[in-house]
């Protein structure tokens, strides 16, 4: 794992059905990204008319975003207000189903502590600057 990156315990729901994953929190990653098969199985996939690619620093390459996802999301614990939309990839990594990157890192008030990543406060706020 590399310095700006992390694990969380991420709960994310939707209709019903709801789902634990550790989640990896990536500072570099400009987007936070949903496995497709996660979103089917949570049936919050909203396919886009016209998929696209994205660059990834590491291995993959290059993630395929057929689809947005929109979720209640439980970051450690801290209810996310409003949830949150996630890009869906149909390609993530092996053993990857979720990436919380910077707009949700910096909109949620993560920091990364010893311990591991959690919100700056609780309840979280939003501020718009």
């Amino acid at each position: 794992m590399k310095l700006e990156q992390a694990t969380a315990r991420v709960k994310l729901s939707c209709g019903g059905r709801s789902i634990e994953v550790e989640a990896l929190v990536d500072t570099g990653a400009s987007k936070s990204v949903v496995s497709k098969e996660l979103a089917e199985w949570l049936g919050a996939l909203i396919p886009l008319k016209e998929p696209y690619e994205i660059r990834t620093a590491d291995e993959w390459g290059r993630l395929r975003i057929v689809g947005r996802c929109m979720v209640d999301v439980e970051f450690q614990g801290v209810r996310v207000p409003g949830g949150a939309v996630f890009e869906v990839a149909e390609n993530l990594g092996k053993g990857v189903d979720l990436i919380i990157g910077r707009p949700e890192i910096d909109s949620w008030g993560i920091v990364l502590t010893p311990e591991g990543p959690k919100p700056r406060r609780v309840p979280l706020e939003f501020e718009i600057i």
